[in-house]
């Protein structure tokens, strides 16, 4: 799935492949600094190896602000001690204005056979093929 420039991102998988996203809005994947930014890690964090171990080192990764939250509330209810005042400190800055939407392009011609009119997908399992598996015992 893209991502949308102006909502949370999808779940970063640790299992990536070639269509795994999120992607990018310009149809690319993102690199390891984009993913580690997504689970709120500090800049400062460098991640080893290549993109591929990155993303799966991510995906399986808690989200540092997740974690730092976490650890206020324990530290207020199970330690009896006063929350750090302020806002969490890896929360990161909200980023505004929201860019712009881009034009969208011509479909390529290749596809535009596909354009019209089709009816509804009949919903999860029930496609032509359903009939064929095995039912539940």
């Amino acid at each position: 799935m893209k991502l949308a420039k102006d909502q949370p991102s999808w779940t970063l998988q640790a299992q990536p492949g070639p269509a795994t996203g999120p992607f990018h809005w310009r149809n690319r994947h993102l690199s390891a600094r984009e993913l580690c930014r997504l689970q709120t890690f500090p800049d400062e964090i460098a991640i080893q190896g290549d993109r591929r171990s990155a993303q799966k080192q991510l995906g399986n990764a808690v989200p540092s602000l997740l974690a730092e939250v976490l650890a206020r509330q324990i530290r207020m209810q199970l330690l009896d001690r006063r929350a750090p005042s302020g806002r969490p400190r890896l929360l990161p800055p909200r980023r505004l204005p929201v860019p712009p939407a881009e034009e969208v392009g011509a479909m390529s011609a290749a596809y535009q056979h596909l354009a019209g009119r089709h009816t509804a997908h009949p919903g999860t399992g029930k496609g032509p093929r359903a009939s064929l598996r095995h039912a539940p015992v």
